[in-house]
């Protein structure tokens, strides 16, 4: 089983977090690939024994996301498929950056892409540094290696539905991954 690292504590995780990631298992390894997944989510105790149990708007423990998100990159076993799980898993969270004036300056994209992935992955620790007026540090940590994939998918989702980034730099690390974003 993979590790996620994470802190306990009083972490909500929306139910459509852990919907999108059942949902692409089950797109992509059918019904016996959605069997497995559920299995090892319900290997410690039992979580949830149907998808539709999961309501998308409902919130849950955060225990329930690292567990589906586990069992999910265990089943998939493909860094390529896990990648696309972010993508997917991105993709289906509707990124907006725009404002009635047009599209959010640099530093309120970066600010607004932190918010983003804080409300989707609210498990792993994310944050921002100006480095000049159009260059951005933005760092996702307290993710394992096997977990890189989906997070660069996710991350790289949201940079395409940006659509104002000329340049992204990634560096990977122990336990986070960093993006160096220009705009």
């Amino acid at each position: 089983m993979f590790k996620v690292h994470y802190h306990t504590g009083d972490i909500m995780v929306k139910g459509r977090s852990i919907r999108y990631i059942v949902d692409f298992v089950a797109k992509k390894r059918g019904i016996e690939g959605l069997n497995k997944l559920l299995d090892r989510v319900n290997s410690k105790s039992v979580i949830f024994t149907d998808i539709e149990d999961i309501k998308m708007d409902e919130n849950y423990p955060s225990y329930y996301f690292i567990r589906a998100l586990n069992a999910a990159v265990a089943v998939l076993k493909d860094k390529e498929l896990i990648e696309a799980m972010g993508r997917y898993f991105g993709e289906n969270m509707n990124f907006e950056f725009r404002g009635i004036a047009g599209p959010y300056p640099p530093k309120k994209s970066v600010q607004t892409m932190v918010i983003y992935t804080r409300e989707a992955l609210p498990v792993f620790h994310t944050g921002y540094r100006t480095i000049t007026d159009s260059t951005y540090w933005l760092g996702v940590s307290k993710i394992s290696k096997e977990i890189y994939p989906f997070i660069n998918g996710f991350m790289t989702s949201m940079f395409e539905a940006h659509g104002h980034i000329a340049d992204v730099k990634r560096t990977v690390s122990e336990s986070k991954v960093e993006y160096i974003l220009k705009f």
